[in-house]
This record gives structure tokens, C-alpha cells and sequence, in this order.
């Protein structure tokens, strides 16, 4: 799904982004992830500083961490441009080193416009508690 000549993005784009996302995390689906992450994603600590290293995500690619359900709740939505700001309540249920945890938390996702196949990549994630 494109954008206006890669210029906007707009509510449904999103949506099917924040799927597909979700389908690729609880799928194990590395290829699918790849498309949809920017080569500069970023995480934002607490304190609002760059974090590089996603220990999370290096987990989920190396198979210590399994996504078993993820359900985004009433995201607000900022459009901006090229960038779309998205925050919601988010529910999971991980698996990381055979352990079980269901979590609570809320998400702030940066999407911007590119020029791959999906129209936009995850740019930057915050993670707040609930």
C-alpha cells in the first residue's frame, strides 16, 4: 500500500502496518520484520536518550523470546507528514527463556514515510509502563 508519492501517511496505511507488524512478531516471521524496521531504528530509554541495542529484539531473532499474542488498544494517532506518532495500551503474552509472562505496558511507536515496498518503517519505540 502506498502513499501519496511517498509523502503522507495516513490512518488505514498505518493500521495494516501495525498488523502486519504484530502477524510478523507472534509468526516468528524474520523476513517480514526486516521490511517493516528501519535500518535506523532507535529505542528511547526512560529518560528520553538513544538506545541502539535492542536486547528485546535480539532475543526474538535469536529465539530466546517468542511472542505469543500482542493486542494494541485504542491507539492515538499523530500525523505528521512523513512521520506518524502512535501510542496505545498494549497486551502481551512473551515467552523468553521457557519462562511464561503476560505484560502490560504502553507503547509510542514512530513510523516514517520510505521508499520500500510497505510504504513506511518503524522508526523509533519508547516503552512505558501501563
Amino acid at each position: 500500500m502506498g502513499t501519496d508519492n511517498g509523502q503522507t501517511l495516513h490512518d488505514v496505511q498505518l493500521k495494516a502496518l501495525e498488523r502486519r507488524l504484530c502477524q510478523a512478531l507472534i509468526e516468528g516471521d524474520r523476513q517480514a520484520l526486516s521490511l517493516l524496521l528501519s535500518p535506523a531504528m532507535f529505542m528511547m530509554d526512560g529518560d528520553g536518550g538513544r538506545l541502539f541495542d535492542l536486547p528485546w529484539l535480539d532475543d526474538w531473532l535469536g529465539g530466546h523470546l517468542q511472542v505469543r499474542a500482542l493486542h494494541l488498544q485504542a491507539v492515538d494517532t499523530l500525523l505528521c507528514g512523513r512521520l506518524a506518532l502512535l501510542s496505545s495500551p498494549v497486551q502481551m503474552v512473551v515467552v523468553r527463556h521457557g519462562q511464561e509472562q503476560a505484560l502490560r505496558l504502553r507503547l509510542l511507536r514512530v513510523w516514517a514515510c520510505s521508499s520500500g515496498g510497505e510504504g513506511a518503517q518503524l522508526l523509533s519505540m519508547t516503552v512505558l509502563a501501563a
